[in-house]
């Protein structure tokens, strides 16, 4: 009886088994992780890009009667397949919120290029929550403890 419990002690059949059980775990979580960590730095390249796209779109949009549509249509453009967008134009300052009437892009436009020296700026915010369509690998409890999202970029850039 004696002999066959050393024997049992010795006999190390089936811990690479266990030990990868134990590994695995740990493993697929830092796997997951990196994926989500790249999924996530994807949208934000996005929609900094969307965000420069926007700010570039308004700041040359002085002469053009749908400066808020057409620079609306430009970040969605440069966004790529992210939906949900929040957008915030401003120039000088003041929120410009249609193309025509009070709140008119146009008008704020143009009066900032003719204000003349120091140039005004054009400032576009683009902030997107990662709630609705946005694609987790790992559960979303997770990012959110991270304070990663919301992913927001402003830009900004002179009147011309």
């Amino acid at each position: 009886m004696r002999s066959r419990l050393f024997e049992v002690v010795k006999d190390h059949e089936g811990s690479a088994l266990v030990e990868f059980t134990l590994v695995l775990p740990v493993l697929m979580f830092l796997i997951l992780g990196l994926a989500q960590f790249g999924l996530i730095f994807y949208n934000y390249i996005l929609v900094m890009n969307a965000a420069a796209t926007g700010a570039r779109q308004l700041s040359i949009s002085r002469l053009d009667s749908t400066a808020y549509t057409d620079t609306v249509s430009a970040i969605n453009s440069a966004a790529g397949g992210i939906s949900g967008l929040s957008i915030t134009l401003s120039v000088n300052g003041t929120p410009c919120t249609t193309n025509s009437g009070t709140g008119s892009c146009q008008t704020a436009l143009q009066n900032a290029n003719a204000a003349g020296f120091p140039p005004q700026a054009a400032s576009v915010t683009v902030s997107y929550t990662c709630a609705s369509t946005f694609t987790s690998i790992i559960p979303a409890s997770f990012i959110s403890l991270t304070g990663i999202c919301p992913l927001k970029s402003t830009m900004q850039q002179p009147v011309e």
